[in-house]
């Protein structure tokens, strides 16, 4: 009987790593589709982005009209979709992963320090965590972006300082079980220093849960500059985002659908990759 549950358990392994990996490159091949994209509009779009033509307002897909100039139409201006979804791309993804940077390195570096200190810094640290968990996120970023002003930096700076606690409580709840193990009372025992043990000793311990998280986030960053583009407080014109796109055509939805289609298409290509390859992470990662 045990054998035999021995290999059941080692068959569901199997299993769940094959899922992994088949989760792992769809989602790969979902993300490098928007990546090469986004990385071919940095050098080469088909038309200038914001180049309007007021005769070729509202064209139709060449593939409805069988034609082969507009490949995904223009909007309500005459700007050619394509061009703008490759450069509202670049604007998007850039600036999704200029804000993880910054919620990772925030996450991280308070996660660390509040889990192998605890006491006061671990109260203060969760405490702030606990406030920001209690605000919605849109709505703080809405007034915060009315205050501050909108522009790139900013809406990059505030991302990085809204979406770090899920980062911080993984790595917390990590930090308290691993400086509590041997090898660090090994390393205190050699002569280390409290910084020398987290960031040598703890910190590779944590890297992987940190990876599979960030990979994750980034699906959300992009989503919540969308949001925010298309409430009008997040990307100013003239740079294209994907979210201000959606946000143009939301009035010509019925005549000109693509408008708002192109992008939100985008989005959904880029997010649903990014949960894919997290979530096939995640399986492989807890497999090891």
């Amino acid at each position: 009987m045990e054998i035999n549950e021995q290999k059941f358990q080692q068959k569901k392994i199997a299993w769940i790593k094959r899922r992994g990996s088949k989760q792992i490159l769809v989602g790969a091949i979902m993300v490098s589709l928007i990546l090469i994209m986004v990385l071919v509009s940095v050098f080469w779009t088909p038309f200038d982005p914001n180049a309007t033509d007021l005769r070729a307002r509202n064209v139709a897909p060449d593939l409805l009209q069988k034609a082969h100039k507009h490949i995904l139409g223009t909007d309500q201006l005459g700007r050619d979709m394509l061009s703008r979804m490759m450069t509202g791309g670049q604007v998007s993804v850039m600036i999704a992963l200029l804000s993880l940077v910054g919620t990772t390195i925030i996450g991280v570096v308070l996660g660390l320090l509040s889990g192998f200190y605890g006491k006061w810094v671990d109260s203060t640290a969760s405490i702030i965590a606990d406030l920001r968990n209690a605000m919605p996120t849109t709505l703080l970023m809405i007034v915060a972006l009315s205050i501050l002003g909108t522009s790139i930096p900013m809406l990059v700076l505030l991302m990085s300082l809204v979406e770090w606690v899920t980062i911080f409580r993984t790595v917390r709840a990590r930090t308290i079980v691993e400086k509590n193990k041997e090898y660090v009372m090994a390393a205190y025992c050699a002569g280390a220093k409290d910084s020398h043990v987290i960031f040598k000793y703890i910190f590779p311990n944590v890297i992987s849960e940190v990876i599979v998280l960030a990979t994750l986030l980034i699906s959300s960053l992009v989503l919540l500059e969308a949001s925010l583009s298309f409430l009008g407080v997040g990307v100013t014109r003239p740079y294209p985002s994907w979210g201000r796109m959606i946000s143009d055509g939301n009035n010509y939805i019925y005549s000109s659908w693509w408008i708002s289609t192109v992008p939100a298409l985008a989005i959904a290509v880029f997010v649903m990759g990014i949960n894919f390859l997290g979530d096939g992470l995640q399986k492989k990662l807890k497999m090891e």
